[in-house]
């Protein structure tokens, strides 16, 4: 069972020029004399269609990120596997972080190499992250090139002045097998968020041809708030006294706990704000691992997102909850995501009720290398139980890049400490996100996107949801953006093994896993926003966003329920969404137990069906269902 992107030697994929991506040859480096290729390939075949600039100055600074690779890496899922077997002597355990580091990270005389010759090319600064998989430094560009035996080119494309590494980065031969990819060499920002907006066309409309079955039940239902959404995946009983199913309950009553003993958060950048307006913030270093953290309790004198999140949690009656800001690089003004974050933290933690903690980890920037580091140290803080990353890009980036090989060690070790990390599976249906199409249902390359592609990560797709006037849940369809597909890089990991169709027999990885609502014309969510982030004012209700950026916070709140309902003490849910109560592995056109299954609606290539499905995955949470499940196979 590989950890991380399969080989591919022989295979090739011509992308449509007009996509940005052209004639992209995936292939392994070949060793050249005393250097060996990392896993971060030159990058000219994927700025085909940039404007060559020239060599970059030599002088200029760089910061760059060395991911090492992991030892024992084929032993992840092997582990994982016995953590879930009753009678073995893993069972129901999760690893701490010293413990990773002790099976799988790399050793110190390894981390020692590595500085060493880092240093030895005049890099400084060096950090090293907890989990030993990444080192930092700075330095410039000239040192850059002749430590990895690369060249650093400027280029224009899409009327921006870009760089990136015209060859592979490599390293010597003494260190092929501790040097996975050299991230920094590029500063392309290839990741977006995948938020929708209301529009004025029906998405079930005659216009639609993807999606052709239209509801007959009431369709009133179009915006919700977070008991709504609560009442609709059968966690809070209607105020008619009706659950999912016409089950009758007890009015207005948790039908499951919230998720009060469970940490929660989400992955974002530039600036979410400050708790308090009349300081400044971040306010304090954390020495142990080199992050500004910010800690408290949001009130109506924060700021931006964090002011934003208060006024949700206030406006619906729900508890305010510890906030915690993580900053793993150097801290920006950047508000341009602020919307996105809004939505990550308000309808997690609505469906959620009530959490233990949110975490915001926030990258300096969307570049695969600022984010590889979030992500990592998201890994080795081992603090957010669930992680919610609404962010995506078309998977050759990162693959070519190296990134993909970075953030795979961190969701994997992740997976090993029993933190689940959820991400969109896009907003572009069968293909891929890439400016300028991404969010355009069926355009992009036919690629699938990353993160959600990774094998340890729940990819969550979007459907049409729609419920009766009291909120309970009706039906649902496959939403024409959900993002899904199967990856041309990933290996899809042994409690997926099974699901994909036939046609699916080199076990590439299968996206989605899960699916939630995501339209925002039939299920969008009312969010607060636009605080400013230095004086707090301007937060107003908004309506109403969607898109698979909806999807995955929500997937993550609702299972944060579960969490908390079993202390915690199941660990990674990969296998657990599989497996479900009978141990067994649903297959297409197998029933699924505990989940909405969707059998209707397409992304474009793919429909959704009875079972499995590429538009929805095993489909939506019955949270009760599903809570009600665990405890026959998993420890609790």
């Amino acid at each position: 069972m590989q950890l991380y992107s399969k080989c591919v030697c022989t295979r090739r994929w011509i992308v449509n020029p007009a996509y940005g991506v052209i004639s992209l040859l995936l292939a392994g480096g070949a060793a050249q004399g005393q250097w060996v290729s990392t896993a971060t390939k030159a990058m000219g075949p994927v700025l085909a269609s940039a404007t060559t600039l020239g060599a970059v100055a030599g002088s200029t600074p760089l910061q760059i990120r060395v991911g090492l690779n992991m030892r024992n890496a084929s032993q992840v899922q092997p582990m994982l596997k016995r953590m879930i077997t009753p009678g073995d002597p893993m069972f129901g355990q999760q690893l701490t972080v010293a413990q990773f580091v002790q099976q799988f990270g790399p050793t110190t005389a390894q981390v020692q190499a590595v500085e060493n010759y880092l240093s030895s090319n005049g890099f400084s600064n060096l950090t090293v992250t907890p989990n030993n998989l990444m080192i930092e430094a700075t330095g410039t560009v000239a040192q850059a090139e002749a430590a990895f035996n690369t060249k650093l080119v400027a280029y224009s494309l899409n009327g921006q002045q870009i760089f990136a590494n015209s060859e592979d980065a490599q390293v010597p031969t003494s260190l092929s097998g501790t040097v996975a990819a050299v991230l920094g060499l590029n500063n392309i920002v290839a990741m977006t968020t995948q938020t929708k907006p209301r529009t004025t066309t029906d998405p079930c409309g005659p216009a639609n041809t993807t999606n052709p079955v239209c509801p007959t039940p009431d369709t009133s239902n179009l915006t919700y708030t977070p008991q709504q959404y609560q009442i609709a995946y059968d966690a809070l009983c209607a105020s008619d006294g009706m659950r999912q199913g016409g089950v009758a309950c007890k009015a207005n009553k948790e039908l499951i706990t919230p998720a009060c003993n469970t940490p929660i958060g989400s992955i974002a950048d530039g600036d979410v704000g400050c708790l308090n307006k009349s300081k400044n913030c971040p306010v304090s270093t954390s020495s142990s691992t080199n992050e500004l953290v910010v800690a408290g309790t949001p009130s109506a004198n924060s700021t931006g997102v964090l002011k934003d999140l208060y006024e949700y949690w206030t406006n619906y009656k729900l508890p305010v909850d510890p906030v915690t800001v993580v900053y793993t690089g150097i801290p920006t003004p950047d508000t341009s995501g602020a919307e996105e974050w809004d939505l990550d933290s308000q309808t997690a933690t609505g469906i959620a009720q009530q959490v233990k903690e949110y975490y915001f980890y926030v990258a300096s920037s969307l570049t695969d290398s600022d984010l590889a580091l979030t992500f990592t140290r998201y890994a080795s803080d081992n603090k957010a139980k669930l992680m919610s990353i609404s962010l995506g890009e078309c998977e050759v980036f990162p693959y070519v890049d190296g990134a993909m090989v970075t953030d795979d060690m961190a969701f994997a070790e992740a997976a090993l400490q029993g933190q689940t990390t959820f991400a969109s599976s896009d907003d572009n249906g069968s293909a891929c996100p890439l400016l300028p199409t991404n969010g355009i249902p069926g355009s992009g390359p036919p690629f699938v996107s990353y993160p959600a592609s990774s094998p340890y990560i729940i990819a969550v797709g979007s459907t049409d949801l729609f419920t009766n006037t009291d909120y309970t849940y009706d039906l649902e369809l496959g939403a024409e953006f959900s993002g899904g597909g199967t990856s041309l890089v990933e290996t899809s990991p042994f409690w997926q093994n099974s699901v994909a169709p036939a046609a699916y027999a080199d076990s590439d990885r299968s996206v989605p896993d899960v699916s939630m609502c995501g339209e925002p014309n039939f299920c969008g969510a009312i969010l607060y926003t636009g605080a400013d982030p230095a004086t707090g004012a301007g937060s107003t209700q908004t309506c109403c966003t969607g898109g698979t950026s909806l999807s995955s916070p929500l997937a993550m709140g609702a299972f944060g329920r579960i969490q908390t309902a079993h202390s915690n003490k199941f660990g990674y849910a990969g296998p657990l969404i599989y497996q479900l109560s009978t141990g067994t592995v649903p297959g297409p056109g197998q029933t699924i137990v505990g989940f909405n299954d969707v059998t209707a609606g397409s992304n474009g290539v793919y429909e959704a069906t009875v079972g499995w499905d590429s538009v929805t995955g095993l489909g939506t949470w019955d949270i009760l269902a599903l809570d009600s499940l665990i405890p026959l196979t998993y420890p609790h």
